[in-house]
């Protein structure tokens, strides 16, 4: 589920991944914070939970993320995209290029001019060839993609 939480957070979604084993606690703390709870777990579907809570079917995380947007309707927005980290689900902020030569590759750092840090763990991301990557991921698994994007 580890993968389907960093596809869902490259497209801007705040998502969270519950590192303890899931149940009650998990259960209480998405209602507090009004989470959708994804789960692989079938049992959870016999909690009661006044939430929102989908079954997550096991097969690749191109068609998790697939089923996931098609069956909670998600509307993908180009602006939202890499707007989040992807290790911590942060916020990501620009940054001038010149704060973040040490942060990056020497030929990143020539090519790239527009840089975002995570205001968590400070991590610094770039447009590079993952974002050509990424709609490709997308394309291929017919994830409903913003006209712009197209």
């Amino acid at each position: 589920m580890a993968g389907l939480a960093k596809w869902l957070r490259l497209l801007g979604f705040d998502t969270t991944v519950y590192k303890q084993e899931s149940g009650r606690p998990m259960m209480r703390l998405a209602l507090q914070e009004g989470r959708i709870v994804l789960t692989r777990r079938r049992d959870m579907r016999e909690r009661q939970f006044s939430g929102q809570l989908s079954l997550v079917p096991e097969m690749s995380t191109g068609r998790q993320l697939k089923f996931i947007i098609d069956r909670l309707s998600i509307k993908i927005i180009q602006k939202n995209m890499y707007s989040r980290c992807l290790l911590c689900n942060r916020t990501l902020r620009p940054v001038a290029r010149g704060d973040v030569r040490d942060a990056v590759p020497d030929f990143v750092f020539e090519n790239c001019h527009e840089f975002n840090r995570c205001e968590g763990c400070g991590k610094v991301f770039w447009p590079g060839t993952h974002v050509r990557n990424a709609l490709e991921f997308l394309k291929q698994h017919e994830i409903p993609l913003p006209p712009d994007l197209d």
